[in-house]
């Protein structure tokens, strides 16, 4: 697998090379090893449950560059400073430029998808780019709302990112000929891991290393966005109401946690107290639960997957997902 990523790696920077040397040095930084390639990782082994083509690496480098374009929109929109452990794009070329560069990356991304896919796998990635762009302003809208419910924050991650991951194994195993019922089972194994992949990375915002997942802590927190850690220390949930779908009424901390998190009264300096407040309330162990179940869904459908190498590893990643720390 790493020798197959090297080549979408390599296809990637070929793609996305550009004359203009704004555009050619703003990317080079996006595409120099660090990244997961996650959803291109999945492509790849849902195709060998098939017949790999030479079309999978250049699909595959084709969704990293929509995930990539994203990033680049989200980190302009949240002015973040920084993305795996660098700064931003647009900390050092500016939000228009960054802005184009992410759209330039979704040009080259289509044009990919047109020659070597199939019109509906394109209308697909078409469909999962505005699905994205609705939850990326459902989530700017809800900022700082203290009554999200949990079914809006499983649409609105849903819709973020585990249709993402679940169109990657969709393609990988279409464009290999995996007969309907299989490909149908790798889109929902997908579904899962992207589901259970941000719920951990959310977690991670309360509870990671900041020196290994390359941000500081309650960098999502800042921005007022509403997680699930966040809404199960609002909720009083405890693991195991989580595993039965109960809530029980916010009981201890809520109410501190609702007076220090709210547009009127929020300030940054306030966002250690508020991971603790989220820690202490068994709001990380109860999200965890979450991330769990959908890990386990993902699991149950692996294994009734056809035996070999494919279905290996995808069992492996998908188990090292749940207890990643980056």
């Amino acid at each position: 697998m790493p020798e197959a990523l090297e080549r979408v790696s390599g296809i990637i920077r070929e793609t996305s090379a550009s004359e203009n040397p704004i555009i050619s040095q703003g990317l080079s930084g996006l595409f120099n090893g660090q990244g997961k390639l996650l959803r291109p990782g999945l492509l790849l082994i849902a195709g060998g449950f098939g017949k790999t083509q030479a079309k999978h690496y250049t699909l595959a480098a084709c969704l990293e560059m929509l995930h990539m374009a994203t990033l680049i929109h989200d980190d302009v929109i949240d002015e973040s400073p920084t993305r795996r452990g660098q700064p931003a794009v647009h900390t050092q070329y500016g939000n228009r430029n960054a802005v184009l560069m992410g759209d330039y990356l979704l040009s080259r991304c289509f044009l990919l998808a047109a020659e070597y896919t199939s019109a509906d796998n394109a209308v697909g990635l078409a469909r999962v780019i505005a699905t994205i762009c609705g939850m990326e302003i459902e989530q700017n809208s809800d900022r700082f709302r203290t009554n999200i419910s949990l079914r809006r924050y499983l649409r609105k991650i849903m819709g973020k990112s585990a249709m993402l991951f679940s169109l990657a194994c969709y393609i990988g195993a279409s464009e290999a000929k995996v007969s309907r019922a299989l490909t149908a089972r790798l889109r929902r194994i997908g579904y899962n891991i992207g589901m259970a992949f941000q719920i951990i990375d959310d977690i991670l915002d309360y509870a990671g290393d900041p020196a290994a997942v390359r941000k500081p802590l309650g960098n999502d927190l800042k921005e007022g966005l509403i997680t699930l850690p966040l809404i199960c220390a609002f909720r009083g949930e405890t693991p195991a109401q989580a595993s039965r779908k109960e809530g029980a009424p916010s009981q201890d901390g809520a109410a501190a946690l609702r007076g220090l998190f709210s547009a009127d009264h929020f300030s940054v300096g306030d966002s250690g107290a508020i991971i603790s407040l989220v820690q202490n309330s068994g709001g990380l162990e109860a999200a965890r639960s979450y991330a769990e179940k959908y890990t386990a869904r993902a699991i149950r459908e692996i294994a009734a997957l056809p035996a070999g190498g494919p279905r290996d590893m995808l069992d492996r990643l998908t188990r090292l997902l749940l207890v990643r720390e980056a």
